[in-house]
């Protein structure tokens, strides 16, 4: 623990990060910032849906702007729609791009605050049922994902799987509740060290994954706060 601490603490502000093209992305992508034209959005979207989960937070919301911004993918595809707002986040950062959110089937009416929220973003598809069914299903008309956003679900270990005959050298993970419990965060660590990985971001509660082959295999601790 107390090895990881040190780690941790020498790369929470960029420290000990040797690549350039990695310092930037802690630097300029991760801990930007900059007011984004749509964060004030973003803050009210959040507003109506208020939650105290850490890793569903509005820090995580601008996160993942900030990081689809960066990238520009064609294709997101989201396993655990929740309230909605992170699908939102993503598309406002590209509005041309594709942004597919996968969902337990859920009864009608229910989420009719989400269901307006989303209908308001034409390039964001909402499917419903379960999950990992209709992830293959969406898995079988992509040649790659530039994007996957692993959010409110449980069959997290399954949706990986299915996913990584899917990757380019351009594909990230964005996994959230990292931490949520001991099983989650081995599997985590387990997952940083397998061979298609390539270098990874531990920014606490939520994890990034790419998958450059061309790249050297490193894993960061980054705290995204500027202090």
């Amino acid at each position: 623990m107390i090895k990881e601490w040190i780690r941790r603490k020498r790369n929470s502000l960029g420290f000990g990060i040797q690549s350039p093209n990695d310092f930037y992305f802690v630097q300029h992508v991760l801990r930007e910032e900059s007011p984004y034209y749509a964060y004030t959005e973003l803050h009210k979207m959040q507003q109506q849906f208020p939650t105290d989960l850490p890793h569903f937070s509005e820090e995580v919301y601008r996160l993942l702007f900030r990081l689809t911004n960066h990238i520009y993918p064609h294709t997101i595809i989201e396993v655990g729609t929740g309230a909605g707002l992170s699908a939102c986040a993503m598309a406002m950062a590209h509005p041309m791009g594709e942004c597919i959110t996968i969902d337990e089937a859920i009864p009608a009416g229910q989420l009719a605050g989400r269901d307006r929220l989303l209908a308001g973003f034409p390039q964001i598809t909402v499917k419903n049922g379960d999950e990992m069914a209709l992830l293959q299903q969406v898995l079988s008309t992509k040649n790659h994902i530039d994007i996957l956003h692993i959010a409110h679900t449980v069959h997290y270990k399954e949706a990986i799987r299915l996913a990584l005959p899917h990757i380019t050298d351009n594909t990230l993970f964005v996994i959230q509740g990292i931490r949520d419990n001991d099983e989650k965060r081995i599997w985590w660590e387990a997952l940083q060290e397998e061979r298609h990985t390539g270098v990874s971001y531990d920014l606490g509660e939520t994890g990034l994954m790419f998958f450059d082959r061309s790249r050297h295999k490193d894993m960061y601790w980054v705290n995204l706060r500027n202090k």
